[in-house]
C-alpha cells in the first residue's frame, strides 16, 4: 500500500520551535493528528490528496514538537497553536483535517484562513465509549509523581485501545493530561459553530467512537462528504487513504 514519511521540518510560532512534513503542491491541506498520534498517522492519506500541498502538523508533546512550544492541555490553547501555524506558514483558503482527538481541535481553529474541514474518526458533541473508559484518577496521577504506580494500568489501557506500543512515557502522560482537560461543551459549540463546508467520515466498528457519535455530528455541521464505512476501526485514513484523500481533494 503505497504510504509516504518525509522528513520533518521545522518553523517557529510564538511558543517555540514546530515540526511538520511538506508534500505536493497546489491548494494547503494542513492535517491534525489524534492523542496519541503524529505525523506518520496520515502517512497512507496524504499521498492520494491529489493535486494538493499536504503539511501534516505535529502537536505538542507528541514526540516531535516539544511540548513547551504549547503545554496547554485544554481545547483552546491547542486550537491556537494551530492557528499560529497557519500564520507562520501564510497558508490560506486551507482545508484542515483532523483525526479524532484532533477533529475537535481543527473545528475549534477555524478562521478566515480555513475553507472546509474534514473530521475522521473525531470527537463529537459529547463524550465517546473510548473516553468514558478512562478511570477519572488517571489524567491526575499521570502529571503527578505518583505516574510510576499507574504506568502500567496507563500503559495496558491504550494496548486495549488498540494504540501501538512505540509511544514513550512523556507522549502517553501528555495524551492522558489532554483527556483530562477535555471539555466537550468547548468541543460541541466548535462543531455547531462551523460555517465552512465539512467532511464527516467514520467506521462502523471503531472501537473507541461509536456509531452514535457522527451520526449526531453530522446533525449539526455544515454540508459536505458524508463517508461512512462497514469497517476501518479507529483508523479509515488508512484502512479507507483513497476515498477519503479523492474526497478532501473535491471540497
Amino acid at each position: 500500500m503505497l504510504k509516504t514519511d518525509p522528513d520533518p521540518q521545522w518553523t517557529e510560532l510564538p511558543g517555540g520551535p514546530t515540526a511538520y512534513t511538506d508534500e505536493g503542491e497546489g491548494p494547503a491541506v494542513v492535517c491534525v493528528h489524534g492523542y496519541p498520534g503524529g505525523p506518520r498517522d496520515f502517512r497512507y492519506l496524504a499521498p492520494r490528496i491529489q493535486g494538493c500541498r499536504v503539511l501534516r502538523l505535529s502537536l505538542p508533546g507528541q514526540g516531535l514538537t516539544p511540548l513547551a512550544t504549547e503545554p496547554g492541555a485544554a481545547v483552546e490553547p491547542r486550537a491556537r497553536f494551530i492557528q499560529d501555524f497557519l500564520k507562520a506558514m501564510d497558508l490560506s483558503e486551507v482545508i484542515l483535517v483532523g483525526h479524532s482527538m484532533g477533529g475537535g481541535l481543527v473545528s475549534a481553529a477555524v478562521n478566515e484562513r480555513v475553507r472546509a474541514v474534514a473530521l475522521l474518526a473525531s470527537l463529537g458533541l459529547r463524550a465517546h465509549k473510548g473516553f468514558r473508559g478512562i478511570p477519572g484518577w488517571l489524567p491526575t496521577l499521570a502529571s503527578s509523581p505518583l505516574w510510576h504506580l499507574v504506568r502500567p494500568v496507563a500503559k495496558r489501557g491504550f494496548a486495549r485501545a488498540g494504540f501501538p506500543s512505540y509511544y514513550d512515557d512523556d507522549t502517553l502522560r501528555h495524551t492522558l493530561r489532554c483527556a483530562g482537560g477535555l471539555d466537550f461543551d468547548v468541543v460541541a459549540a466548535a462543531h455547531r459553530a462551523l460555517r465552512v463546508p465539512t467532511l464527516v467520515a467514520w467506521a462502523e466498528d471503531d472501537p473507541l467512537i461509536e456509531p452514535a457519535i457522527p451520526l449526531e455530528l453530522i446533525d449539526v455541521v455544515p454540508e459536505g462528504p458524508r463517508l461512512r464505512f462497514e469497517s476501518g476501526g479507529h483508523n479509515v485514513q488508512k484502512d479507507h487513504a483513497e476515498e477519503i484523500g479523492r474526497a478532501i481533494a473535491s471540497l
